[in-house]
């Protein structure tokens, strides 16, 4: 019988909150300073509109190691034998 799953590890938890966690402390000193915000990166893109899409980023980014971590911690050890899985898995 699998056992239960277990909840991530507070060492995991505690990396994503800080991954994510630096960008929007960042962002928020950007949207307190709307002449830093509006200086031109490339074209039409301002430093704002660029950190926005970087933070973003390392928002799925985070949240998919996040998730790929738990699932993996979760997975159960298989429990069937290779004579049962030849037999078309009935024990």
């Amino acid at each position: 019988m699998p056992s239960a799953p277990s909840p991530p590890s507070p060492d995991d938890t505690r990396v994503l909150v800080t991954i994510n966690a630096l960008p929007l402390a960042v962002g928020i000193l950007l949207s307190c300073s709307t002449r830093l915000g509006e200086t031109s990166v490339y074209g039409r893109l301002t430093l704002a509109m660029g950190w926005a899409l970087t933070q973003l980023v390392v928002l799925v980014g985070g949240t998919w190691w996040y998730e790929s971590r738990a699932v993996s911690s979760r997975e159960p050890a298989p429990t069937t034998t290779a004579p049962s899985r030849t037999a078309g898995g009935a024990r």
